[in-house]
């Protein structure tokens, strides 16, 4: 075993969690790791700025985070060499935080902040960097674009160690810049999972790796036997799609053969229709002739009756008369009638109200009663609950006495019981005493 005191790393500032700022400001950034690693370039454009004094709780409050995020990631491995993986993603990470929190440009602010030297730093890193990004946006020669590409990483490399070795420089860059790019914070939240990822698969134990494969292993002959029926699928719906196809070819030749059976149709019903056309038109000429000469009786027809309906009119009026004089003399009776009916049910609606009066009276009284009746019957229901529940009680006791007399005369026969037989193992006890004295005296007398 190696000891991991002897290669611990230093301790270095905590990281604010990913993806903790909400604001940012356009720009671009390449960030090279220690040792000539990858680069990684991201450009991004937005947005507003937060107040300075709500910027530093929050780092605050990110500071706290990222410290006991990383005590989490680091302090269950038992590795050396986990240990030192998960160190150096700790340590990239810090230095991409470092690249996103320089200021945007070297002003006066910033001359005022820092001190010559890491004010020269950063001004080299920035020209580094705006002179790169030309290079790539103009399509300049490969050569140069590689040499300025060494040039930024030495000149990255500088600035991280430089500020590495000063912590307190760090939250003086945080002063100056409350917020991070866009692409920055990507880039912390990406470099964060790929953290999380290599601290999963590095605590991860022998038998869990192999557990995982297993699962894979099914999971792939699972896929396989999927693939096989899509397949079998496949063939059974090509083997449909032409049986399909041959059936709507026959429909096809179907749907032809009764096109042309039907145009027939259509030619013989157009020559019938020409026939009845003829025929209709001969049998409408004869109908309208005829409709002439039955239009010409009708009239003569009309004039005998409008004769004949004077007639009657003239008989309607003179019964009319008559009827008129019947209905005045009936309507007369009616009022007659009608005056004596309002005199009865006058007569009948106030001996109604006589009743009515009795009936409510009588009704009060009913309900008076019926007040009294039901408080007489929950009394009546009380006095029987009461008795019921003594002679419950009583019933009670009588069981818990006759129990208890049950009790004492099985208690007193097992008693004499008790007592018989220690009087019977007393007896017992003196004879064979008796029996073992005289046969002692027995054998004396033998010796003697």
């Amino acid at each position: 075993m190696i000891n991991t005191a002897q290669h611990a790393f230093p301790k270095e500032p905590p990281l604010p969690p990913i993806g903790s700022t909400n604001s940012f400001r356009g720009g671009s950034i390449i960030v090279g790791g220690g040792g000539g690693g990858p680069q990684h370039r991201a450009s991004v454009t937005s947005s507003t700025m937060q107040p300075t004094s709500q910027f530093h709780q929050q780092q605050q409050q990110q500071q706290q985070q990222s410290v006991i995020d990383d005590s989490l990631l680091t302090g269950k491995l038992i590795n050396v060499e986990a240990q030192r993986i998960m160190s150096v993603l700790q340590e990239a990470q810090r230095k991409v935080m470092i690249i996103g929190l320089l200021p945007d440009e070297v002003d006066r602010r910033v001359s005022t902040v820092f001190s010559a030297d890491t004010v020269a730093y950063i001004g080299e890193y920035k020209l580094l960097e705006a002179k790169y990004k030309t290079l790539v946006e103009g399509k300049s020669p490969e050569s140069e674009v590689k040499d300025t590409a060494k040039q930024l990483r030495i000149s990255t490399r500088t600035v991280c160690r430089h500020f590495l070795q000063n912590p307190q420089l760090i939250s003086k860059l945080r002063y100056l810049k409350s917020t991070k790019l866009a692409n920055i914070t990507q880039f912390e939240g990406l470099l964060q999972e790929v953290k999380v990822l290599v601290y999963e698969r590095l605590k991860m134990s022998v038998e869990e790796e192999k557990a995982k494969q297993d699962q894979l292993s099914v999971i792939i002959a699972k896929e396989q036997k999927t693939s096989n029926e899509v397949r079998l699928l496949k063939d059974e719906l090509e083997k449909a799609k032409k049986e399909r196809a041959t059936e709507v070819s026959k429909r096809n030749e179907v749907i032809r053969r009764l096109k042309e059976e039907l145009r027939d149709i259509k030619q013989q019903a157009e020559d019938t229709t020409k026939r009845l056309e003829s025929r209709s038109k001969q049998k409408e000429d004869l109908e309208l002739q005829q409709a002439k000469d039955k239009e010409l009786a009708m009239r003569n027809e009309i004039l005998r009756y409008t004769e004949e309906l004077q007639e009657m009119i003239k008989k309607n009026r003179e019964e009319e008369a008559v009827l008129r004089k019947k209905k005045f003399k009936v309507e007369s009776e009616v009022e007659n009638w009608i005056h004596k009916y309002d005199q009865d049910m006058e007569e009948k609606q106030n001996e109604l109200e006589d009743i009515t009066t009795i009936y409510n009276e009588e009704k009060a009284q009913l309900d008076e009663l019926q007040t009294r009746y039901n408080e007489l019957q929950k009394e009546y229901e009380k006095i029987m609950e009461e008795r019921r529940i003594k002679q419950e009680e009583q019933i009670q006791q009588a069981k818990k006495l006759k129990k208890m007399h049950e009790a004492a005369t099985r208690i007193q026969a097992i008693y004499r019981g008790w007592k018989l037989r220690k009087e019977l193992k007393k007896k017992a006890s003196g004879k064979a005493s008796g029996k073992a004295s005289g046969k002692g005296k027995g054998d004396k007398k033998k010796k003697k």
